[in-house]
């Protein structure tokens, strides 16, 4: 995809959905003697999220797995729509668009692996962490710099608010 093209689908994102593992976390599943899992967020994920919500961003995280961590650190970061045992998130994401009436075409997604494949075929901006899956990455427009846990998704906050004027870097 051309650079010009790229642009403008970026300028006009206005809903930023998020898997969670390997996407905000690096993918590593944490276990405690007594079962309990254990994730590791990176803080600069969160201060982007805030930084997206204040420029008016949507944010939503749709998740095959349920933890409870993950309704902790988001809810935390004031994300309202927060989706875990979602094996649809194609068809969630859909319903949100029509909830927030908004275009199809002005969500971005940030996947990384198999189950993300339905949903980067159909969103405006389709984003993948370096380090995911290939069948995942052969339907990003975009891969990031940093790998999935490691401030992947900061870097696609920056990007879109950089290209649409409402942050310098």
């Amino acid at each position: 995809m051309q650079t010009s093209e790229l642009k403008q689908i970026i300028r006009n994102i206005k809903f930023l959905v998020l898997d969670v593992d390997g996407v905000l976390t690096d993918g590593s599943l944490y276990y405690s003697e007594k079962g309990e899992h254990i994730k590791r967020f990176h803080v600069r994920d969160g201060q982007g999220i805030k930084l997206a919500q204040s420029y008016g961003i949507e944010i939503s995280l749709i998740s095959a797995r349920q933890c409870a961590i993950v309704i902790n650190r988001f809810s935390e970061l004031g994300v309202k729509h927060i989706y875990q045992h979602c094996y649809d998130k194609g068809k969630k994401i859909k319903e949100l668009c029509t909830e927030l009436n908004i275009s199809i075409n002005n969500v971005a997604y940030i996947g990384d692996d198999i189950l993300d494949v339905p949903v980067l075929e159909i969103v405006g901006l389709p984003v993948c962490p370096k380090d995911a899956h290939p069948s995942a990455m052969s339907k990003a427009k975009l891969i990031t710099e940093a790998k999935g846990g490691n401030g992947c998704v900061r870097e696609v906050i920056d990007l879109i608010l950089k290209e649409q004027g409402k942050m310098t870097l």
